[in-house]
């Protein structure tokens, strides 16, 4: 079984993957990035920079999903996801063509690989994907306050356009169900207690599928105080009951 974990840069994918991964005793699948990703700070540097590297920065993360593909082939169980490869063809790649800054021929081979990786046995729809959004100015704020530096220096118009494709992509997703997780709501990184809650969301959506005891169960002693944003959602649960 597969559960990947997708959205925009800032969103928490990573947090959340890993809280998934031990709550679940699911075996782990990161995105490469930061220093064993050579690309990702020059790519992020002007667009200049985002012309020379884009198709480098596709393309390494393109052979890591391979890896890790390969992986997850060999080993065998179940994992989680941080990023699908299909986000990063459809609309990491695909939007850096549109936006001219990957050539024809460039995408063209690139098309072509992504294609190939389609086609591998390990390639399998995941069982849910965990989809975290919400409005680009949050998104902003997140990148602004948690982003990598090259991501904290990016034009914003880039985002803007990542944060609409993200948009499109999702309407008209069907390979597998969807949870979509608004970040104003479930703010993974800032309030613990919202991972918790997501878990607990999986649990119910995946009754029977997953491990019939967690590895590691939060005890009720060690349960953080509710964050502002976690009392919000008890509170409109309560007025709703």
């Amino acid at each position: 079984m597969i559960l990947g974990v997708a959205g925009m840069i800032g969103c928490g994918k990573t947090t959340l993957s890993r809280v998934l991964a031990q709550r679940f005793g699911l075996q782990l699948a990161l995105e490469s990035v930061d220093d064993d990703n050579p690309w990702l700070d020059q790519f992020y540097s002007g667009a200049e920079a985002m012309r020379a590297y884009g198709l480098h920065l596709q393309l390494h993360f393109l052979a890591t999903r391979f890896k890790a593909m390969r992986r997850m082939r060999a080993t065998g169980g179940s994992w989680v996801l941080d990023r699908t490869w299909y986000e990063d063809a459809e609309i990491f790649a695909r939007g850096l063509f549109e936006q001219g800054y990957m050539s024809s021929a460039d995408w063209t081979l690139y098309e072509q690989l992504y294609a190939e990786l389609l086609h591998a046995p390990a390639a399998r729809p995941p069982r849910i994907l965990l989809y975290l959004e919400g409005p680009l100015d949050t998104i902003l704020e997140r990148i602004a306050t948690r982003g990598r530096p090259g991501e904290r220096e990016a034009d914003p118009e880039y985002f803007a356009a990542l944060h609409d494709r993200y948009a499109r992509w999702i309407g008209s997703f069907r390979k597998c169900p969807v949870l979509r997780l608004d970040v104003r709501e479930y703010d993974v990184v800032g309030d613990s207690g919202a991972a918790e809650e997501i878990v607990a969301r999986v649990r119910r959506q995946l009754e029977g599928e997953l491990p019939q005891t967690e590895l590691w169960p939060a005890p009720a002693s060690s349960m953080p105080t509710p964050a502002p944003a976690a009392q919000a959602r008890k509170s409109r649960k309560a007025r709703s009951a």
